[in-house]
C-alpha cells in the first residue's frame, strides 16, 4: 500500500504547499489555526491506495488545484473545509472509476490468460 495524494504536488497538493495556499487564503489566523487547517486539508487530501491503483492515476490532473479550491469558496474555515471535502470527493470518484475498469481489464486477463493454464496443469 502506498500513500496518494488526489491532488498532486504539481496542483499544490502537498502539505507544504498547502501551508502556502492557507496563509495567502486566511492571513488573519493564528499561525497555530493554519497549521490546522493545513492538516485537515492535507488529511482529506490522502488516501491509502495499492501501488497499480497509485501509479495508474498519479498522472491524473485534477481540474483544480489546492489554491484554486481555496480562492473559490466564500466563507470562513468550515465553509473552506466542507467545499475541499466535497470536491476532493469528486476527484476520489473519478480516480476509482478509472482505476475500477483497468482492474476489471487485468482480471478478465489473468483468469484466461493465467487462471485457466494453472487449471490445466493440475491434472
Amino acid at each position: 500500500m502506498t500513500v496518494e495524494h488526489l491532488i498532486g504536488k504539481s496542483q499544490g497538493g502537498y502539505l507544504k504547499q498547502i501551508r502556502a495556499a492557507v496563509v495567502t487564503r486566511f492571513p488573519e489566523l493564528s499561525p497555530v489555526a493554519r497549521e490546522k487547517l493545513s492538516q485537515r486539508i492535507d488529511a482529506l487530501n490522502t488516501v491509502t491506495a495499492c501501488s497499480f491503483c497509485n501509479s495508474t492515476t498519479s498522472r491524473d490532473a485534477s481540474p483544480k488545484t489546492i489554491p484554486e479550491l481555496l480562492r473559490e469558496v466564500q466563507g470562513g474555515v468550515e465553509e473552506v473545509v466542507t467545499y475541499v471535502s466535497s470536491e476532493l470527493q469528486v476527484v476520489l470518484a473519478r480516480k476509482r472509476k478509472d482505476v475500477q475498469w483497468k482492474l476489471l481489464s487485468v482480471k478478465e486477463a489473468f483468469q484466461s490468460e493465467i487462471h485457466a493454464k494453472l487449471a490445466g496443469s493440475e491434472g
